[in-house]
């Protein structure tokens, strides 16, 4: 098959000097379409900051991304991903306000993230994180109404978010004690049950480990894998 020819040179000019019209320029319709298509992707994609930033300040976020930020991925979940990299480093934006856009980031990283979430299993099988996992800390009490709206505070809470089975993507909040085991699981890859509660014996009893692990198979946050032969931790 012959490869296909390269832009003729006149032609490259040309288009490069409409996009950098496009980008440039607001006013016209090309220029306008493009930004309300970015401001519907980054409303999709993050809903809350959307609406807590403002619709005229998001407008002018996105014209700044449209014009400053060479993004190339046309996919909703590429301008996402490339407009949290340009709030870091062009948007002053408040820490409560970039710690909710981060949020709504991995929520949408999990949701799209390619790895398989197994269903069900064995409490007494191996045990690994649920490979769609994000682990966080958050200035919010996600378990109180109109979270999303508050100020925030010096508190850092921990949360895993992560898909589960059925394509729901949950947000967990993590006690001390279930910090412990989720990072002696991590640290591990995959664990039996009663290796877990053996290692973590100083910190947290063997019943209330066991009990852990059939809790969060059932949440999914944990997914069993299929037995080893000889497989002892």
């Amino acid at each position: 098959m012959p490869l296909p020819e390269a832009t003729p040179p006149a032609m490259a000019v040309e288009l490069g000097a409409f996009c950098a019209q496009v980008r440039g320029d607001g006013t016209g319709f090309y220029g306008k379409l493009l930004r309300e298509n970015v401001g519907d992707a980054l409303r999709s994609s993050f809903p809350l900051f959307a609406d807590r930033l403002g619709l005229a300040a998001l407008g002018e976020a996105a014209d700044a991304f449209v014009v400053e930020h060479p993004a190339v991925r046309p996919q909703f979940h590429g301008i996402a991903t490339e407009f949290v990299a340009f709030a870091h480093t062009r948007l002053s934006l408040s820490p409560v306000l970039m710690a909710l856009l981060e949020y709504e980031w991995m929520l949408l990283a999990a949701e799209i993230d390619p790895a398989r979430v197994q269903a069900g299993g064995m409490a007494d099988a191996r045990v690994a994180l649920n490979p769609t996992v994000r682990l966080v800390l958050l200035p919010f009490d996600l378990t109180q109404d109109g979270w999303a709206l508050a100020q925030g505070d010096d508190a850092q809470r921990p949360y895993a978010i992560f898909r589960t089975p059925d394509h729901a993507v949950r947000t967990l909040p993590l006690t001390h004690q279930a910090c412990l085991l989720v990072e002696q699981v991590r640290d591990a890859g995959a664990i039996l049950p009663t290796t877990l509660a053996r290692l973590t014996a100083a910190h947290v009893s063997e019943r209330e480990t066991l009990a852990w692990v059939t809790q969060e198979i059932a949440s999914s946050l944990l997914c069993p894998l299929p037995e080893t032969p000889g497989e002892n931790s």
